[in-house]
């Protein structure tokens, strides 16, 4: 799938999932930058792929993109979800602090679906807690899907 700066928040996401794999660096940075320039859900499902492992960039890249996300859409759970990846992607423990700090965060964002997904990715306890926010969430928007 192409990216371009007129996609829609599910449009890049489902791009980014297809796969977060970029010829070049400055790839990374421009998707990164691209999903900022949309929503914070969008941002998030970079720090998502970060998360899980799926990007195929260098440790240092990773790490360069979340100083994009925090220096291109400083919001209140992008910063969250910032520290928390920043420990994955170092593979370090993540405080419980830093991960509960992402979690409030979520709770209080009316659709921060990718920052649950990271949530999980620090601690697959909480997955109830996730699972009732998401819920939430289903129930607020029309159709009850993720947008």
């Amino acid at each position: 799938m192409e990216f371009h700066p007129q996609m829609e928040e599910a449009e890049f996401i489902q791009a980014v999932d297809a796969g977060f794999l970029f010829n070049t660096d400055a790839e990374y940075e421009e998707v990164t930058r691209l999903g900022c320039s949309i929503s914070d859900n969008a941002a998030l499902m970079v720090g998502y792929e970060l998360a899980t492992g799926a990007s195929h960039a260098s440790l240092e890249v990773n790490l360069r993109l979340l100083e994009i996300m925090e220096r291109e859409r400083p919001t209140p759970v992008i910063l969250a979800a910032v520290p928390v990846v920043r420990s994955l992607l170092r593979e370090e423990p993540v405080a419980k602090e830093d991960t509960l700090r992402l979690l409030g965060a979520c709770k209080e964002h009316s659709s921060a679906w990718n920052g649950l997904g990271i949530v999980l990715c620090a601690d697959p306890g909480l997955e109830e807690e996730c699972e009732r926010i998401m819920d939430g969430w289903r129930g607020a928007q029309p159709g009850g899907r993720p947008s």
